[in-house]
């Protein structure tokens, strides 16, 4: 059996790496590999888990939504690395660095969990606190049994007779001081462009818009969405109610979330063109990409108007989520990668 020690901060961060631990679990629950797992407050990265295979492999999974070489001892951990894969890969991004040549792309990452996943439980040490929260999980109240493997997954549904069309979307603008104003801008502008002319075109097929918070309800009062569209289940029924899901470019141009939630909801999706490589995700067969808000329109029409083109395009992401993106398999690629299965 494959023996995996992975090692990740004591300290937590906000959901990047929470698909890195359930995929390992995973394996381990379906006895193929033998898992131990220490949190260390010496392990410097929230985004980056370290994972030593058969006491010998080194390798970095890193989560972040860009490039963080930039970040104290990054280096210093890529270059004792073995195999460093990274969720966003762009090769013409790092061919200066000396491990370029043992860095690999991922694939898409979403925020998903499992039961027993560390990530999830209280850290404070208040009695009373993880009281409630144990009482909680045995109810199945806490928020995040709302990202189990499962939550997310659904089969190809036929194609309603007027196809139905999601954006539900959030703005960035000023959200945190070291956020790129330049970037944000764009994204949030972008996002507002193709909600107006989205629901010009589709009017009530559509379902789309931002999320209430304070820049969205100031700058682009005509593109807020319905509390209701955001809460996580009834944004979940949307998505898998929903014939065409799109999605656009985020933070520092990584891959949304959002993505891998439609592709393992097995939907037809538009796409913002994707600056970071995701293996075998292919244009026109997983996704109709676009690079404008013009072109959102047209490809968004052109898919609406195909129902054999939607159909067959929601098989292959569903396809594509059983092969390549479920937890389990999306590690399962990996240590493939490595040769130690």
């Amino acid at each position: 059996m494959i023996k995996c020690r992975l090692n990740m901060a004591k300290r937590r961060g906000d959901g990047h790496i929470s698909q890195i631990i359930t995929g390992f679990m995973m394996l381990h629950d379906q006895k193929i590999i033998d898992l131990q797992i220490n949190e260390t407050a010496e392990f410097p990265f929230v985004s980056i888990v370290e994972v030593v295979i058969n006491n010998e492999i080194r390798v970095l999974y890193d989560m972040a939504d860009g490039y963080t070489f930039h970040l104290e001892h990054v280096e210093d951990y890529a270059e004792r690395a073995d195999f460093y894969f990274k969720r966003s890969y762009n090769q013409n991004y790092h061919q200066q660095y000396a491990f370029a040549s043992r860095m690999y792309p991922l694939g898409l990452n979403y925020h998903v969990t499992m039961k027993n996943n560390r990530l999830d439980k209280p850290t404070e040490d208040n009695l009373l606190a993880k009281l409630k929260w144990y009482i909680k999980e045995r109810q199945g109240r806490n928020y995040h049994q709302q990202f189990y493997v499962d939550k997310f997954e659904d089969f190809p549904r036929a194609v309603s007779a007027e196809p139905r069309i999601l954006f539900a979307t959030r703005t960035w603008s000023f959200e945190e001081e070291d956020l790129n104003s330049e970037e944000t801008q764009y994204i949030d502008d972008m996002r507002a462009e193709c909600i107006r002319r989205l629901r010009k075109q589709f009017g009530s097929n559509f379902i789309g818009g931002f999320s209430k918070r304070e820049f969205a309800r100031k700058h682009y009062p005509d593109c807020l969405l319905d509390e209701s569209v955001t809460v996580r289940t009834n944004f979940m029924r949307l998505v898998k109610e929903a014939d065409i899901c799109l999605s656009t470019m985020g933070l520092f141009e990584s891959n949304g979330w959002k993505l891998a939630e439609y592709v393992a909801a097995s939907k037809a999706i538009v796409s913002e063109r994707l600056r970071y490589t995701v293996p075998d995700f292919v244009p026109n067969k997983h996704y109709l990409a676009f690079t404008s808000v013009d072109e959102c329109l047209e490809q968004t029409v052109k898919l609406a108007s195909n129902k054999e083109l939607m159909l067959q395009m929601k098989k292959n992401n569903h396809d594509y989520y059983q092969q390549y993106l479920r937890p389990d398999k999306l590690i399962l690629r990996s240590l493939l990668t490595m040769q130690v299965v």
